[in-house]
């Protein structure tokens, strides 16, 4: 089989192919879920910045895929690309490792690398905010309320405001980039239980 269409396949690996894979190295269901989530936002900004969806929905589904592996954030993403290798492009997983770019010295160089570093933060400071909800719900939070937590550094601090941030370097404001991830959660919201 020719490199490249060998390539093609490799990079159709499906949704389902990708939550099977990741329940094969991540017990703990909050891990995937926040696996989910990302998957979520990275689609819904993959289709506003006329990306690939499909790829972009795999790559935050898998970049966590060794979190559990791992000694630490030291070799985080260096394990993931010991599993993923033969399994995706090399391109999807350079993409998953430059979000432990301060670790991997991979550089964000692309659309696809900042876009999950971005979304993987702004997917921690959408759950905090739906879990201080009333209905606990994330068709609750209006744009507004997320600002104002973003705002606010006392909450979800573990959701670094700097790398939400760097949405505007794929051409999105603040408020943009927030309907988008909102919107993109919102679609995988049964799944997280949220």
């Amino acid at each position: 089989m020719p490199k490249n269409s060998q390539n093609r396949m490799i990079l159709m690996m499906s949704r389902e192919d990708g939550l099977r894979l990741i329940r094969e190295y991540v017990s703990k269901e909050n891990n995937i879920k926040h696996m989910i989530a990302v998957s979520g936002i990275m689609k819904e900004v993959a289709t506003r910045l006329g990306e690939n969806p499909a790829e972009w929905e795999l790559v935050g589904l898998l970049h966590d895929i060794d979190f559990e592996r791992c000694k630490g954030i030291e070799d985080h993403t260096l394990v993931a690309k010991e599993l993923l290798q033969g399994k995706i492009s090399d391109r999807l997983i350079e993409a998953i490792m430059a979000h432990n770019f301060e670790n991997t010295n991979v550089p964000l160089d692309s659309v696809i690398k900042k876009a999950l570093v971005a979304s993987d933060a702004l997917s921690g400071l959408i759950v905090a905010t739906a879990l201080v909800m009333p209905s606990k719900k994330i068709a609750e939070i209006k744009i507004e309320t997320l600002i104002k937590k973003f705002k606010s550094k006392d909450f979800a601090r573990g959701a670094s405001r700097e790398r939400i941030a760097l949405c505007s370097e794929l051409g999105l404001s603040l408020e943009e980039f927030m309907e988008i991830g909102l919107e993109g959660m919102k679609k995988v919201a049964p799944e997280l239980g949220l």
